[in-house]
């Protein structure tokens, strides 16, 4: 089986198409739409465990269509926090998988690009160089 395919939205942050611009993704659908709040239906504690995962992700990777995918991840969270010795080896391994396709794995991370804040010409001009 081959490798999973990197969603555009993390390989644009960690910068993959600075060095192959040829290899962008034009034509992929996309939202502008952000993840959202908690579906209602979620329990008291898995609507804080989807708070506490956004506010981890990085920007502009979790968006709306997401949201399925996320609330699994959600509902596994919450089951690892409160009866982990049930939880199957399939669970954790699916668990792991999810994270990693949210980039919120530290070898994911670490693959991530933040772009810095751009100097304005003001800030460009006052902290430039004598000569």
């Amino acid at each position: 089986m081959g490798k999973n395919r990197t969603p555009t939205a993390i390989l644009d942050a960690k910068g993959a198409f600075e060095k192959n611009p040829n290899r962008q993704r034009n034509a992929e659908p996309t939202t502008d739409q952000s993840i959202g709040n908690p579906p209602s239906y979620l329990s008291k504690d898995e609507k804080k465990i989807w708070k506490e995962l956004v506010k981890q992700s990085l920007p502009g990777v979790l968006k709306y269509s997401d949201r399925a995918a996320f609330e699994l991840l959600i509902r596994l969270t919450s089951t690892m926090r409160t009866d982990y010795a049930t939880m199957r080896v399939a669970d954790k391994s699916l668990f792991v998988s999810l994270c990693s396709r949210f980039a919120l794995t530290p070898a994911d991370r670490s693959k991530v690009n933040v772009e810095q804040p751009r100097k304005s010409n003001l800030q460009a001009f006052l902290t430039r160089k004598a000569s």
